[in-house]
């Protein structure tokens, strides 16, 4: 089973539920209703739940490839031996997996949110002075660049 199965895997299962979501709400874009912003929601959280799990895998991943080359290293090469490198290595695998699953949720969750907001005509600044997780980072961000609180 190759690497990317799972990867693979998702993808179909995001293009089915894509592929149903679609053929339920986007009539309900085309019929002047009340249901309208209802459909734009969910066609917006459901197209961009993948997207952001693809995107935290990469950025975990980008972060964890070099310590876990040097782990492999040092087991292949006897600095390790193997009884505890295998325990050292699934216990790293699940605080991959689980770091990746929660931020990707998290993403999910601030994008949709944003997504909301936007559909809704109300100011973005209510939500980001209320979100916990963006007031810790915002002082990051600020110096990355990646946010500008004048604007």
């Amino acid at each position: 089973m190759p690497p990317t199965f799972f990867i693979f895997l998702g993808f179909v299962a995001y293009i089915g539920l894509a592929t149903l979501t679609c053929i339920i709400f986007i009539p309900m874009l085309l019929i002047d209703s009340k249901k309208r912003p209802l459909a734009k929601k969910v066609l917006a959280t459901v197209l961009i739940s993948y997207p952001c799990l693809i995107v935290m895998g990469l950025v975990f991943a980008i972060i964890f490839i070099l310590p876990a080359l040097l782990f492999s290293w040092s087991v292949n090469s006897g600095f390790i031996s193997k009884t505890p490198g295998i325990i050292l290595a699934v216990t790293g695998l699940v605080i991959f997996a689980s770091l990746v699953a929660i931020s990707a949720l998290y993403l999910w969750y601030f994008v949709s949110k944003l997504i909301y907001q936007r559909l809704d005509k109300k100011p973005l600044q209510d939500f980001l002075e209320n979100d916990k997780v963006f007031k810790f980072l915002r002082p990051y961000l600020i110096k990355f660049k990646f946010y500008n609180p004048a604007t």
